[in-house]
């Protein structure tokens, strides 16, 4: 518990938390982060599963660095919140169930920039049915991740206070 009291307590998480201005800014940039991650995955994924099915699966190769820039920005304010509210925060288990399914949406990036677009002809448009089991899993991950982190900011939402 003292290493997260000292967390909260340094001087970048004490500047967040008590900045009118700092703390909506890095938020409103946290934001940003997800609107890329989830929205450029969801085009991929949407894809995948079918939407838009002459589009040919190659050229989305390129959008995957679009995704890691949008991953990088969501985890450097995303550790910078975390810090601001570390006893809150790192004591909810909706925090970890959230961490958890970022790992997992995370992975299924990667295994499906691996195995579904490498070595893709640029005319190809044929997708097998475990890319479209990657694309589900991940649009599933991320909804519930969204989800989740939405529902750290709710002091209600602990459920072992519930009776």
């Amino acid at each position: 518990m003292a290493i997260l009291v000292w967390l909260e307590n340094n001087p970048l998480s004490t500047a967040v938390r008590e900045s009118a201005l700092l703390y909506p800014t890095i938020l409103m940039l946290h934001s940003v982060g997800m609107a890329i991650l989830v929205g450029v995955n969801s085009m991929v994924a949407l894809r995948l599963l079918g939407c838009a099915p002459r589009l040919p699966l190659a050229p989305m190769d390129r959008l995957f660095p679009v995704m890691w820039a949008g991953f990088w920005l969501n985890l450097i304010t995303g550790l910078v919140l975390l810090t601001s509210a570390a006893t809150k925060h790192l004591l909810d288990p909706v925090m970890y169930f959230k961490l958890g399914l970022i790992t997992a949406a995370v992975l299924i990036i990667r295994t499906t920039r691996a195995t579904v677009f490498r070595g893709r002809a640029a005319e190809d448009t044929t997708v097998r049915t475990s890319a479209r089991l990657l694309a589900a899993a991940s649009l599933t991950a991320w909804a519930l991740a969204v989800t989740s982190g939405r529902l750290t900011a709710y002091e209600f939402f602990r459920f072992w206070n519930w009776k």
